[in-house]
């Protein structure tokens, strides 16, 4: 990969040098010009800068190794979203220099260059408008959502692919207008599933790929769960979507992810939105309005559009513009969650939504409303509500300091309880009674205990090995094609080494836990409790990638002061690094696995920045309370680093073990050095003599 890119370097080196000397330019002609005429050159140079950054951006898309299925533009942009990021971690440098100089960047300046770029970073998000797929709805995405809810009653969380495959076989040869401008064309649906290596997921079995010829023997398992009616309408449905894709390898790879998994609540509206499709236009309030089913589809991805608009704006009327500005940047230039993944689906980014309006309300002190929004959040996705240990912390401190709970938290609680009582009875009524109940079989029991090549989480971290060769179970030396399901041995491999090293997991749990309240007990607010209550989504779920834009609200905490500046330093950095390890790295464990990682460190940093300063020895001497009450971020850091690569190192030196043995001595000198760290900053002891300052002894 590094040779293709040194050969492409002589390629794009004249962009370089012109983006090099536009900088210069500009650098000069503001030293040089005063007044209005300065003002000119500093623009000029600016737009003519980012001309050439494009340009360069552009070219290094098209010499830049492809990863997956990306395209030449893909590649540019996100050239582009690492130079944004760059940028904007360099202007707060320059922001941080100027105030040293008391020489203050004008507001207006920094307003409008902030907001500017957080605009940038969702038009990057958004791959600049141009989409790989330009008709802007995912085929892939919506046949799992749109089929899944509106089909529900019939077939569950089980039987999507099962019913799918079966009304193929039905439907045989059909004509179809795909683009809606009237031209059919003939598709051969029989013929497609009735291919030889023909494969599903099972999804009511061991969760493994299976071949379709039984299946395809006992139609009735399927046929039987519909009215006649219905199942008409199900089988124009499944004709549409295969049809969609062309009958192409996309069909069949789709039909090999995962099924239907969302909660009963997200059911509600998936469920409602899929059932105004009557099969030749949408009837809405008793009005019939006709057009092609394409376009029906578009409109319900939009949703998800004003969705994410709406997180944002949230986020400027509770924050103020530069949050905004940080959310967006870092929404736009992170890579565990770009667009590809999710960008024209139904109703995947309403979670994001609600997590982020229950910050903001709470921010504005609507606290009722807060919790509600965070109810919704959490019965769409379940792992949204695992932030809430930041709530019961700060309200957990507040009881053993007064004895009660606080007018507020009271409030929480009650706008929680009746929005948990609305949203869950409202989905026993509409969905099912046993949603509950086949929900955690399904998404909980079994889906969540497979391994995906692009999960995310702390059983990523633990059941990923960093060997070089088939024992250490990386997917690049696992695969065998000729199972019936290639990645069988890599999922038991990674799933066996979790179960082995989960003595490291609940270590760093606990100690995680004793950090996490230590740091709390000194903040009140809510929304702070909230936001970095994130970090445990990292270690207590694990979840697709997609799910990691949780983590734009860091940037909210721009507005707490002292440490604003940190967390934007931090987060730029943290793009800048996540997209050189997305276009470097090419297997997606060992992507993804990277991409936990150095979201975990960035978490633990950002936590650790709002624990006390580690005291001197001065001011340890006179404080009453005992020590551990005032733990600086570098001692709990050091506590949270040191004890689980202990148990590491034991359990990996008892199964001779020797990559982990590694990666365990790196945790532990990591917490040694924290902890010396701590020691420096506490300064000289009282009494001792400064290094350096002793005498000579006289001979």
């Amino acid at each position: 990969m590094f040779g293709l890119l040194s050969k492409g370097f002589g390629k794009v080196f004249p962009y370089i040098l012109a983006f090099v000397l536009a900088a210069i330019a500009t650098y000069g002609a503001r030293r040089v010009l005063t007044g209005r005429a300065r003002a000119i050159a500093t623009w000029v140079g600016v737009i003519g800068s980012a001309f050439a950054l494009a340009i360069l951006a552009g070219k290094m898309g098209i010499e830049m190794p492809q990863v997956s299925s990306d395209s030449p533009h893909q590649r540019g942009v996100d050239v582009m979203k690492a130079a944004l990021a760059i940028t904007s971690l360099s202007l707060v440098f320059y922001e941080i220099r100027r105030a040293g100089e008391c020489r203050p960047v004008a507001e207006r300046w920094k307003k409008f260059v902030g907001v500017s770029f957080g605009v940038a970073g969702i038009l990057f998000y958004f791959n600049t408008l141009k989409f790989g797929y330009p008709q802007y709805y995912h085929r892939w995405d919506q046949y799992h959502y749109y089929m899944g809810a509106k089909y529900f009653d019939e077939i569950g969380y089980d039987g999507l692919y099962k019913c799918s495959a079966i009304a193929q076989d039905e439907i045989g040869r059909v004509q179809v207008d795909v683009e809606g401008d009237g031209n059919k064309r003939w598709f051969d649906l029989r013929q497609e599933v009735r291919k030889h290596d023909k494969k599903i997921r099972n999804l009511s079995g061991d969760n493994l790929l299976m071949k379709v010829d039984d299946l395809l023997a006992h139609p009735e398992q399927c046929t039987t769960r519909f009215t006649p009616e219905r199942w008409e309408q199900y089988k124009k449905d499944v004709t549409f979507f295969s049809t969609q894709c062309y009958l192409d390898s996309y069909w069949t790879n789709m039909q090999q992810d995962h099924g239907y998994n969302p909660p009963p609540v997200w059911t509600i509206a998936g469920k409602f939105l899929g059932n105004l499709w009557t099969g030749d236009g949408v009837t809405i309030f008793g009005k019939h309005f006709e057009m092609h089913q394409r376009t029906f589809v578009q409109g319900l991805a939009l949703i998800d559009v004003l969705y994410m608009l709406g997180a944002f704006v949230a986020i400027y009327w509770a924050f103020g513009w530069r949050a905004f500005a940080v959310s967006a940047i870092f929404f736009g230039t992170q890579s565990s969650a770009p667009m590809l993944w999710t960008g024209g689906a139904l109703l995947r980014q309403d979670w994001l939504f609600f997590f982020v309006l229950s910050a903001c309300l709470a921010r504005k002190k609507y606290w009722g409303l807060s919790a509600a929004a965070m109810v919704y959040a959490g019965l769409l996705r379940v792992f949204p509500g695992l932030v809430v240990i930041g709530w019961l912390c700060v309200a957990g401190w507040h009881i053993a300091k007064y004895k009660r709970m606080s007018a507020q938290h009271l409030r929480m609680l009650a706008g929680g309880t009746v929005a948990a009582g609305v949203l869950i009875g409202a989905s026993l009524l509409y969905v099912g009674k046993d949603s509950y109940q086949k929900f955690y079989h399904h998404t909980i029991d079994v889906h969540d205990q497979t391994p995906l090549t692009n999960h995310m989480g702390l059983r990523v971290l633990l059941g990923h090995d960093v060997g070089f060769d088939k024992e250490s179970g990386r997917m690049r030396y696992t695969r065998d094609n000729t199972k019936t399901d290639p990645f069988q041995t890599w999922k038991d491999m990674r799933v066996q080494r979790y179960k082995d090293y989960k003595p490291v997991a609940y270590t760093l749990l606990a100690t995680t836990l004793f950090a996490f309240a230590m740091v709390l007990r000194r903040w009140k607010s809510m929304w702070i409790a909230q936001t970095l209550g994130g970090i445990w989504i990292i270690l207590l779920s694990q979840l697709t990638c997609y799910y990691y834009s949780y983590m734009l609200m860091y940037g909210t905490l721009t507005t707490v002061p002292k440490i604003r500046r940190s967390v934007e330093v931090y987060l730029f950095a943290f793009c800048a690094v996540s997209q050189f390890g997305w276009r470097t790295i090419g297997y997606n464990d060992d992507r993804y696995t990277y991409l936990t990682l150095i979201s975990l460190v960035v978490s633990y940093i950002i936590l650790f920045l709002f624990a006390p300063r580690e005291l001197t020895w001065k001011e340890r001497a006179a404080s009453t309370e005992p020590a551990w009450k005032n733990l600086s971020g570098y001692m709990l850091g050091s506590l949270v680093s040191f004890a689980p690569g202990l148990v590491m190192v034991v359990q990996a030196l008892l199964r001779k073990d020797w990559s982990s043995l590694l990666l365990g001595g790196i945790a532990m000198a990591t917490g040694v050095a924290l902890y010396f760290l701590a020691i420096h900053k506490r300064g000289p002891k009282p009494g001792a003599v400064p290094v350096g300052t002793l005498k000579a002894r006289t001979p």
